[in-house]
């Protein structure tokens, strides 16, 4: 891992990351408008092993499959759960919001490591974890009709599955740190694919992607979460961090949830002052946590 100054090129890459994954929860709410949040998650997760198939090939004598039980939660919790939970909330919140709350991620990465993996909490790390989530309490509780948020139980979905991505990074960082980042996903989902097979089947994916009048564009808008948001984007998110540092690389949570937010903004979203303040409170908690 290299500590050398970002290049313009870096800085390039990290804007473009922000961006992939930014739009996704946009993507996210145009196809629930198609599919309900069984059968997206279904379709997301089959194309995704479908692309990364070729990967495991790959990679697959680098592939420790002893750690089953790693890879099982790096599939559900990576991927599986934060899926179906971000499908449901979109039916009900704006993709700003769901962007915004996805930044919480780090917050509770540190508060899990703390709690099952001896990680050390400092004052200022707590102090950003208050901090931050005081905004997300925010943004979930504030009730307007021009704002992007206004339901509580959808809006913690999003918070739920931040928690299960916080558990797939502990679990990653402490039993897969060895393990080369496209041999981990591609390998966790070879293990749970066929799930996602028969769970599309029993949805009813495959029907309502052949009848529905929108079948063919909701398919678009998963095929761009399963290639790009699950797919592409940690690809590209290894190689950022390979390039530059880890500081560097995991800055993208900062650009995610403007970058959710002005892509809400340009599909019609409204955004009201409490939405910005709350935004800016919760990235005032992640920058005092990562000091």
């Amino acid at each position: 891992m290299s500590n050398r100054p970002p290049s313009a090129l870096d800085w390039f890459l990290l804007l473009v990351l922000a961006v992939i994954w930014g739009a996704s929860f946009l993507f996210i709410k145009r196809s629930v408008q198609v599919y309900n949040p069984v059968q997206m998650a279904m379709w997301r997760m089959v194309m995704a092993t479908a692309i990364y198939m070729p990967v495991a090939a790959i990679f697959w004598s680098k592939i420790n499959w002893k750690r089953w039980r790693s890879l099982l939660i790096i599939a559900f919790c990576g991927s599986a759960i934060p899926n179906f939970l971000f499908a449901v909330a979109g039916q009900h919140v704006n993709s700003s919001l769901a962007g915004v709350l996805n930044s919480l991620t780090p917050l509770f990465t540190l508060l899990i490591g703390v709690g099952f993996y001896q990680m050390t909490l400092s004052r200022s790390k707590l102090a950003g974890v208050v901090i931050g989530l005081a905004g997300a309490l925010m943004l979930i509780f504030f009730n307007s009709k021009t704002a992007v948020t206004g339901n509580f139980f959808y809006a913690s979905l999003c918070v739920v599955a931040t928690v299960a991505y916080a558990i797939n990074a502990n679990v990653a960082n402490r039993w897969l740190r060895d393990q080369h980042p496209a041999a981990i996903a591609s390998a966790a989902f070879v293990l749970t694919g066929w799930l996602f097979i028969i769970g599309l089947w029993q949805s009813d994916g495959w029907e309502v992607a052949s009848t529905h009048p929108e079948g063919t564009a909701g398919l678009g808008y998963i095929f761009y979460l399963a290639a790009l948001g699950t797919v592409g984007g940690s690809i590209l998110y290894y190689w950022l961090l390979q390039r530059t540092s880890a500081i560097f690389a995991t800055s993208v949570t900062y650009l995610l949830p403007v970058a959710a937010i002005v892509l809400g903004a340009f599909d019609g979203e409204a955004i009201g002052i409490p939405d910005l303040l709350g935004t800016a409170i919760i990235l005032t908690g992640l920058y005092i946590a990562r000091k």
